[in-house]
């Protein structure tokens, strides 16, 4: 190529650098410009930017990090039934060896699974339901025949990650996973597989890999639990834990919006369990779990602050208070409700078309396509993880979104 030419081609190219239109919408490196998303709505620009950030998730198998608020706000509420429970039986004088003997009477279960799932929501046509039946059904025929679970389960299974686990869950406990679920895996021996089991996510079919009891010891809270409640005695949330008389200041908007920095306290104080602080972390994990058109309105509307102000507050004299009585939870407790978190989210990415593992090239089409997908299963997928997911997406990563600006008036 001459010089005249190599000068032309380098101005033609420096001239589309400069028409290329500059990122409106990114989440880390992901970023889209304005020429790919014309007609866009400022409220679908946004909704593309926490598509995005989920589906990066996704690929990354961290569903479970934009779950940390709600992972340990749940931790708090078990908490704080523990410590209520325990309470009441000092009252009364119960001691372990009532939870003991009534726990003989019905110990818990720990299972180890694997399983198969053809995805089928119940909403779906008949017909389609019942080829995802079939489908089910096949598989079934395939292990009963003499083939390895695992290699069915990882060929067949349409659950996220069931290829590299073939099919296998980590154990679970009664509330694990669904009643249906769970029912099925009870009524097998180890070794066993079960027909086709029915739930609302499709149609599973389950190998029970072992069947162990849980120790009393890490037992203990949750019995206590259910003999207080057999005694009658009640217990609260804890949005029933007292407040502080005064209440500190409530911070003001842009302290909901501030870096998450461990070490600035917000609000501080003593009870008789010892001091309680919280951090400008802990009233964030308290905005990211509100109801999303509420966390939409945090800057604008002092009541939705207030609100989350004070529920960051119980729970920090919630945890003050279970560390000064040596309560806690075990890791099986804390696994099982990280995996309650996940397995929503993975339910999410089979509706919207979102692998796990997806190399990062994918994930712009991955979230594009999310965007754009047609039928009820998605529209639903796409609704149910903003309302419950979308503040906790923004808490997890930075969403960057420019409004569009309408066009001066001549």
């Amino acid at each position: 190529m001459g010089s005249a030419s190599a000068a032309l081609a380098g101005m033609v190219a420096l001239g589309a650098c400069q028409a290329e239109s500059p990122p409106v919408v990114s989440v880390g490196d992901v970023a889209y410009t304005s020429d790919e998303l014309v007609g866009l709505t400022d409220d679908r620009r946004l909704l593309l930017g926490e598509l995005t950030a989920f589906a990066i998730a996704v690929a990354d198998s961290a569903l479970h990090e934009p779950g940390a608020p709600w992972i340990e706000a749940t931790v708090t509420d078990l908490l704080w039934e523990r410590l209520r429970a325990q309470e009441a039986l000092d009252s009364a004088g119960v001691g372990d060896e009532v939870l003991e003997a009534r726990y003989r009477m019905e110990p818990d279960l720990e299972l180890t699974v694997r399983h198969l799932l053809v995805f089928s929501a119940r909403y779906e046509t008949e017909p389609t339901r019942a080829a995802a039946r079939a489908k089910a059904e096949a598989a079934l025929d395939r292990i009963r025949a003499g083939e390895p679970f695992g290699v069915v389960a990882a060929e067949v299974s349409e659950e996220p990650g069931a290829e590299s686990r073939e099919g296998l869950l980590t154990p679970g406990r009664e509330g694990s996973w669904v009643d249906e679920f769970w029912a099925a895996a009870t009524a097998l021996a180890p070794g066993e597989v079960s027909p086709v089991t029915e739930t609302q996510y499709g149609f599973h079919v389950l190998r029970l890999e072992a069947r162990d009891t849980v120790a009393f010891e890490e037992a203990r809270p949750g019995v206590a639990r259910e003999v207080a409640s057999l005694m009658g005695i009640r217990i609260d949330g804890v949005e029933g834990v007292p407040l502080p008389d005064p209440l500190p200041l409530v911070p003001d908007a842009a302290a909901f919006r501030a870096s998450d920095d461990e070490t600035a306290s917000i609000a501080e104080g003593s009870t008789v369990a010892g001091d309680w602080v919280v951090r400008a972390s802990d009233l964030h994990d308290a905005a990211a779990l509100l109801p999303y058109a509420e966390w939409r309105r945090l800057d604008d509307d002092p009541a939705v602050r207030q609100a989350t102000f004070e529920r960051a507050i119980r729970r920090a004299i919630v945890r003050t208070a279970a560390r000064s009585a040596g309560i806690g939870l075990s890791d099986g407790a804390r696994a099982a409700i990280e995996r309650e978190w996940t397995a929503r989210g993975e339910q999410w990415a089979l509706q919207l078309g979102m692998p796990a593992g997806m190399p990062p090239t994918q994930i712009r089409d991955a979230a594009l396509e999310a965007l754009a997908r047609s039928g009820q299963n998605a529209s639903i997928a796409r609704n149910e993880l903003r309302s419950a997911w979308g503040g906790a997406l923004h808490r997890w990563s930075t969403i960057e979104v420019e409004e569009t600006r309408p066009a001066s008036s001549p």
